[in-house]
């Protein structure tokens, strides 16, 4: 099994990396096109709705719960305009606001082998959480975890961009080559650090959010694919 030595800083992202944050995102979006259905509209118009309304409103107001949100209702309005009959559709804006609510306040749900190695990963290194999005929906989510005492830092960042990483190693006064970036995302994740000199472990999800889908870049610095979190314990070493 391919190894990292000379490891002393461990970056791990959170959304579903350490926790499950996508699917249910899915699961709105899956909502949304069955009520689209009963509107006589396609799951692929309803998507391409949503998706319309994600990349304007992520454009002026970035990643985030609130942003989303904007997504949804705008989405639910102008499907409810094109069914020609808006009279009949007069629960599904509370369906939605519903959905809101749930997306903000749904239980943390850990990732595979997360609860059992994270502690271990935490003594042998020092470990920064990186996470992307509005910072009071990504801090409400750390401490809603109960560890977020446990680590030696929680960054949120609005984008992860290679300044990002560039700013989170001088913060601590971290050197690049004894540093590892863990996530699920590859365009976020693993391509962006791999640019500042990061090595990287990449851990698929089965439902990464399409717009951090990328192909993983070849160049070095390299990037190890594990199936689980609990693998780390076998690939870093100090």
């Amino acid at each position: 099994m391919e190894k990292f030595t000379g490891v002393k800083n461990v970056f791990l992202d959170v959304d579903d990396t350490l926790w499950e944050n996508n699917i249910f995102f899915n699961q709105s979006m899956d909502w949304l096109c069955g009520e689209g259905r009963k509107m006589g509209h396609t799951d692929r118009a309803t998507i391409a709705l949503l998706e319309g309304r994600e990349s304007f409103n992520i454009a002026y107001h970035g990643y985030g719960y609130g942003s989303y949100e904007r997504s949804l209702i705008m989405a639910v309005r102008q499907l409810v305009a094109r069914s020609g009959n808006q009279g009949s559709h007069g629960g599904i804006m509370r369906k939605a606001l519903r959905w809101t609510h749930f997306l903000r306040n749904h239980p943390i749900q850990w990732r595979p082998g997360v609860t059992h190695t994270l502690p271990q990963i935490v003594k042998r290194f020092n470990t920064v959480i990186i996470t992307k999005g509005h910072f009071g929906d990504q801090m409400d989510k750390v401490l809603r975890s109960g560890l977020r005492n446990i680590f030696h830092g929680v960054e949120v960042v609005p984008h992860k961009h290679e300044e990002d990483y560039e700013r989170v190693l001088a913060k601590y006064s971290l050197k690049a080559e004894d540093s590892v970036m863990v996530g699920n995302s590859p365009r976020s994740d693993i391509n962006m650090p791999k640019r500042v000199g990061i090595r990287t472990v990449f851990i698929p999800h089965p439902q990464t959010w399409h717009r951090e889908d990328e192909p993983i870049e070849a160049h070095d610095p390299p990037t190890i694919q594990i199936k689980q979190f609990d693998e780390l314990l076998q690939i870093l070493e100090p």
